[in-house]
């Protein structure tokens, strides 16, 4: 019964092509859209995540930043109250595994005729492992370096591949005016926000204290956690360990910023979703266009066919069976378009991958997405068409035969 049912719906639907092409047409292009943005939307989204990881800031981190304000904006309170002190105090936490302070801001460098302002941090010989980086070549800062304030630097890569290349380890660069020895090169690193660390340069936190900035205090803290240790928990300790130590009490705003992998994620990815929901109401809209083009077609193809329905239902097809015959001709034409909807997306998006930096994202919840949207709208435009066929009357169709 089924095999014979599905013979004829076949045989309905191919006895008019151009009907059966744009149909199709409608259904694929907007499940292509539809596919394809949600793909590039999960990619940009994993992409984040996957930097995020790189840098090390992951769920086990946090980063206490200088001066009060909104986490990400400009500060509404001092800057200046963050100190080494309080980078120990933080460290005697049961919960902390490593600290990493550091400092920094924009300075003029010059390397033989080229100048240019660039972002200096003075870190740390742990910041390396902080941030889970190496060395591309030479090497990083030591305890000497940091005690002794020694005027060495260690370049981004951006900035050597710029400058020189790997052949820069040893040269003399000017930072303030000063030369600066060049002991090492950093391996690429992705990075986000306005200054990517690949176009950063970095000394000794005492030198740049001491002989660049000339101030005691830090501009922030990046804080390593022991893994399952609760973040909201560590936030509140370290929120009230620096409230006391700064001597905020009462309603005093904080003058420091801890930010939380949360708010990193929902930071970098707020603009992407943003976007991705754009685009994926466009495509929507368009799937709806294609349901109502899928509705008129099927209209007028029931138009068409009126003898050949009313002499079923004269013969004793009862209105349900017409309906099921329309639903199950919507049915295949959904799972059709759905898969060469979802082909197709993948198609575009190994092209895309090939002209741009956004790589492909493809699961089963792609094809399913496809699929399932490729269902709701044949079926959903298909049932007034199926109504409408189920209601023909025979006695005034066949006079006319």
């Amino acid at each position: 019964m089924t095999k014979l049912l599905l013979k004829e719906i076949l045989r309905e639907l191919l006895s008019n092509k151009i009907n059966l092409f744009f149909i199709t047409l409608a259904l694929v292009f907007s499940l292509t859209a539809l596919n394809t943005i949600y793909a590039l939307g999960k990619s940009a989204e994993k992409q984040i995540l996957d930097t995020l990881a790189n840098l090390n800031f992951g769920k086990d981190a946090l980063l206490v930043l200088a001066g009060g304000s909104r986490v990400m904006g400009l500060t509404t309170t001092r800057t200046d109250t963050l100190v080494m002190e309080d980078v120990y105090a933080i460290e005697r936490l049961g919960f902390v595994k490593m600290s990493s302070p550091f400092t920094g801001g924009l300075v003029e460098v010059s390397y033989k005729e080229k100048a240019e302002k660039l972002r200096l941090d003075g870190v740390l010989p742990i910041y390396l492992k902080a941030n889970n980086w190496n060395i591309l070549k030479g090497r990083f800062f030591n305890e000497e370096d940091v005690k002794n304030n020694n005027k060495v630097v260690v370049l981004g890569y951006d900035v050597a591949r710029k400058w020189g290349g790997l052949n820069l380890v040893g040269e003399w660069i000017k930072i303030q005016g000063q030369f600066y020895l060049v002991i090492g090169i950093l391996e690429k690193k992705g990075s986000l926000g306005h200054f990517p660390l690949d176009e950063r340069i970095f000394v000794p936190l005492t030198t740049a204290q001491k002989r660049i900035f000339n101030q005691k205090h830090l501009r922030g803290i990046k804080i390593i956690l022991y893994e399952d240790t609760s973040i909201n928990l560590a936030e509140k300790t370290i929120r009230k360990l620096l409230r006391e130590r700064h001597k905020l009490y009462g309603i005093a705003p904080d003058d420091f910023r801890i930010v939380t992998p949360e708010m990193v994620v929902a930071r970098h990815t707020a603009t992407s979703k943003t976007l991705s929901a754009f685009l994926l109401v466009i495509a929507l809209i368009s799937l709806i266009i294609s349901g109502v083009i899928i509705m008129n077609l099927m209209t007028a193809s029931v138009e068409e066919k009126a003898g050949v329905i009313a002499l079923r239902i004269a013969v004793g097809a009862k209105p349900k069976h017409i309906i099921l015959h329309y639903m199950f001709s919507a049915l295949l034409l959904a799972i059709v378009s759905g898969a060469m909807g979802w082909a197709l997306s993948i198609g575009l998006m190994y092209l895309l991958s090939l002209l741009t930096p956004l790589k492909p994202l493809f699961s089963w919840g792609t094809f399913l997405l496809s699929l399932t949207f490729s269902l709701i709208t044949c079926i959903i435009f298909s049932i007034f068409p199926a109504f409408k066929a189920s209601r023909i009357d025979p006695a005034i169709l066949l006079k006319g035969l």
